[in-house]
């Protein structure tokens, strides 16, 4: 019987954030899916807990990041600075419903969903070149 170790997420945390100070970084695992209504996003990043992933919506940008707390001492129950890690961007098309996209942690992982705005799906036009 092969056996299972076990690194405790606050470890996982602490070695990324020294990599990340020090130059490198975990990687995440961003993953893509399109259904027949909406893009799933499904997001999976060592030793971030549930609750650190924030997902932010600018123009046609949807930005995934974590906020690393810093400078803790250990009488502090929270800490009161963080380092912004950026984990993904992506350029969202102009027919997503940005007003109804959500976002859920299941599986330990995010799902991000962008469901599309059939008013605005399918959209083409030939544009004349003048001389």
């Amino acid at each position: 019987m092969e056996k299972k170790i076990v690194i405790p997420r606050e470890i996982l945390a602490n070695i990324d954030f020294t990599n990340t100070l020090n130059g490198g970084r975990v990687e995440p695992k961003i993953e893509v899916n399109q259904t027949s209504d909406s893009y799933e996003i499904f997001v999976k990043v060592a030793g971030l807990e549930a609750n650190h992933l924030k997902v932010d919506i600018e123009d046609n940008h949807l930005w995934l990041y974590a906020l690393q707390p810093v400078l803790k001492t250990a009488d502090q129950e929270i800490a009161e600075n963080y380092v912004p890690q950026t984990i993904g961007q992506l350029v969202l098309p102009n027919f997503v419903d940005v007003e109804n996209i959500s976002a859920r942690y299941h599986n330990n992982q995010w799902k991000i969903v962008m469901p599309f705005d059939d008013s605005k799906k399918g959209f083409k036009r030939n544009v004349e070149v003048q001389f």
